[in-house]
């Protein structure tokens, strides 16, 4: 696609995309149903009625997610209510996904506080200190996730198939080596390319952070989804994390490169 659509050819599209946005994703070569994603996302992200965009936009990927891994994968997931030994480990997530979290806990001081809390004692600390810290997520209440179903794309995807190799990695500190389904790992890349290619596309910060800085930050101010959707970096104090790799920039450039003539 070079040029921009006529607007029969946009009626079209909208025809063709309203028929795939219900279903699955589809994770074969041909790029069309992940853009229909991509031109769905960026028109919540855009949406002037709705008191959280970034909570509409994050809840479609993330139900995309969901509806798209096998629910039965071939090695039954070990993952069960109140099993937490992974929620110690950092977590980053984008400014959308952590408005998302931030509007669930708008009228819970206490969980405020242990953010707050949570942040000042791993800020600054490498992966392997931060498991090595044992700080549970502050987002817990007896070893169950509060917002589960706003958790982070990473934290939806992150899943074993063995019970004794998270106690190994999470309990006892050994190398992690945790066995996870194929198509968890192959969803969550297409998700993420998705949602960050849509944020290029609409000229927002697709920049990653630790959860617990960045929801520190959002939680301290007013409006702040509203003036980020704005233009204003709200989340300039806190460090983005190491730019995408080679490879999977170069997907979401791809990417936004297919949508771009279509939005």
């Amino acid at each position: 696609m070079t040029d921009r659509l006529s607007r029969p050819e946009r009626r079209a599209l909208q025809r063709q995309d309203a028929e795939i946005l219900p279903l699955p994703l589809s994770m074969g070569t041909d790029p069309r149903p992940a853009a229909a994603h991509v031109r769905h996302v960026i028109h919540l992200l855009r949406g002037v009625h709705s008191d959280s965009p970034c909570s509409d936009a994050v809840a479609h990927v993330t139900a995309l997610f969901d509806r798209t891994v096998s629910p039965q994968p071939p090695t039954p997931l070990a993952c069960r209510k109140g099993c937490s030994h992974c929620c110690t480990q950092l977590v980053v997530l984008t400014a959308p996904e952590a408005f998302f979290v931030a509007a669930q806990l708008r009228k819970r001081p206490n969980t405020v506080a242990a953010i707050i809390e949570a942040h000042h004692r791993t800020q600054g600390l490498a992966i392997n200190e931060r498991l090595q810290s044992k700080v549970l997520c502050p987002l817990l209440d007896d070893a169950i996730c509060s917002i589960y179903a706003a958790r982070p794309l990473g934290c939806h995807a992150f899943v074993s198939t063995n019970l004794e190799a998270c106690l190994a990695t999470f309990e006892r500190g050994e190398v992690p080596n945790i066995p996870m389904p194929a198509d968890y790992v192959s969803v969550l890349y297409t998700c993420r390319i998705l949602l960050l290619a849509a944020l290029r596309l609409a000229g927002l910060n697709s920049s990653v952070y630790e959860m617990n800085a960045a929801l520190a930050v959002i939680l301290a101010q007013d409006n702040a989804e509203a003036r980020w959707l704005a233009g204003e970096d709200v989340l300039a104090s806190v460090p983005a994390t190491a730019p995408p790799p080679p490879q999977f920039n170069d997907a979401i450039a791809k990417m936004a490169a297919f949508v771009a003539p279509t939005v």
